[in-house]
């Protein structure tokens, strides 16, 4: 075997173990949450997660949580706009917008990633508390009659930024 090519089997080797811990870092992360599948899916779909550490993880973690919020933002948004001007429509749905989701993207969550990054763990998981509450917020805005495509959205914002908080909680 040439120089070349036992070069190459030794790269290939070292790819394929650090391949093989860093999946092993993110099971031993996500085995310890409360949202276990959630977890290893959210940080295996992030091409960042195969070199993260631990930090890097849960930042990948406060990244996902803002795109759902985000995500949903933008759906109460779009459904905001197709009320017709119905005012009980436009308050739920505006108190959503405004007060509930819109303090979660422009506050809570840029506030939690700078506090995690700043390793002040118990001020980040309470941001991530307040995205939880907005989108129960958001749930109470519709007095126990929250359309199902809302009522979803808030679901997956509660979960995943819990499952955030139980990430960042290894770090206290």
């Amino acid at each position: 075997m040439n120089n070349f090519m036992k070069l190459f089997a030794m790269f290939l080797f070292i790819q394929t173990q650090i391949a093989l811990s860093q999946q092993n870092l993110i099971q031993q992360l996500c085995q310890k949450n409360r949202y276990e599948p959630l977890c290893v899916a959210t940080l295996n779909l992030d091409p960042r997660s195969k070199t993260s550490d631990l930090q890097g993880l849960a930042s990948i973690s406060i990244d996902a949580t803002t795109k759902k919020t985000n995500e949903t933002l933008t759906y109460l948004i779009s459904a905001l706009e197709r009320t017709g001007g119905n005012r009980t429509a436009f308050e739920e749905y505006g108190t959503c917008v405004d007060q509930d989701y819109g303090a979660s993207i422009d506050r809570y969550l840029p506030a939690a990633l700078a506090n995690q990054k700043a390793k002040k763990y118990s001020s980040a998981i309470a941001n991530l508390q307040d995205v939880m509450g907005a989108s129960g917020d958001c749930e109470n805005q519709f007095a126990g009659s929250c359309p199902l495509p809302v009522s979803q959205r808030n679901k997956v914002v509660h979960d995943i930024a819990d499952m955030t908080t139980d990430i960042i909680k290894t770090f206290v």
